[in-house]
């Protein structure tokens, strides 16, 4: 007989936009791997009762984005160590009645940053998503400051925290904000840029961890690249994070530019 099919998913809300199953179902072909990755919106109201069933439901485990990346925390038995450094989830795994907690995210983006030496860095929020980034990018050697609509949460991060809106950038600005994500007709930085355009140009490595579903770029991207700065795109992070959760979710090597082309589409 056939293994039984496993499932993987991802679970947000909103969660259309997610790039994720085309992602994964690009590596799972790859390695021709009977398995199924699903978006999975669940409201707020839901996600205790979804995260208690995920094994029952036939799940190896499940990726977690906004705004779910703290409130699944409590729900997990077993939380790694990575994810208590960044004060957040990405990834459940279910396994043996029990869930447990991992995060991926700053991997993910030190993996798309690269071999780009470290200095001083500016992450924009105060989620899940920039908790992680202040974690990976502070044990990486960055000088990192954060700034957010909410200085309270900001200052929650253990970093310095500059006032909203940013009134100065740094060699790195990382948006861990959802402004952008929406698809607009034009690029208005008056809406979906969170910092002043001024702070990118020559120099300058503007990471954007927010992305659109449709492929095409966020604001910030497009005119931080007209600008003259280097600019690492919320999909290209989304690979990183990927490469690493597949390999939770399933025990093998991730098929990089299979999933580097299910995520571009």
């Amino acid at each position: 007989m056939a293994a039984e099919p496993r499932r993987a998913g991802v679970i947000g809300h909103p969660i259309a936009h997610s790039r994720s199953p085309a992602m994964h179902a690009a590596a799972y072909e790859q390695l021709g791997m009977d398995w199924e990755y699903l978006a999975i919106d669940v409201p707020p109201a839901r996600l205790a009762e979804f995260v208690a069933g995920i094994e029952g439901a036939g799940f190896a485990g499940v990726n977690v984005t906004i705004p779910h990346k703290l409130a699944v925390i409590p729900m997990c038995a077993e939380i790694a160590p990575e994810a208590q450094a960044a004060g957040s989830v990405n990834t459940l795994l279910a396994r043996d009645g029990a869930v447990h907690g991992h995060s991926t995210d700053g991997r993910g983006l030190l993996w798309a940053l690269g071999d780009t030496k470290p200095a001083d860095a500016l992450v924009l929020g105060a989620g899940g998503a920039a908790r992680a980034a202040v974690a990976a990018l502070r044990e990486a050697g960055w000088r990192v400051a954060v700034s957010a609509r909410r200085p309270e949460a900001a200052a929650e991060l253990g970093a310095p925290v500059i006032p909203w809106p940013p009134d100065r950038g740094a060699s790195l600005i990382v948006n861990a904000t959802p402004l952008g994500q929406h698809e607009t007709t034009v690029p208005d930085a008056n809406v979906s840029v969170p910092i002043d355009t001024t702070a990118l140009g020559l120099g300058v490595t503007v990471v954007d961890l927010a992305y659109r579903g449709d492929g095409t770029e966020t604001a910030l991207c497009t005119i931080a690249r007209e600008r003259g700065a280097r600019v690492v795109d919320g999909l290209e992070v989304l690979i990183g994070q990927g490469i690493y959760a597949f390999e939770l979710l399933t025990g093998r090597p991730a098929p990089v530019e299979a999933m580097r082309w299910g995520a571009r589409g």
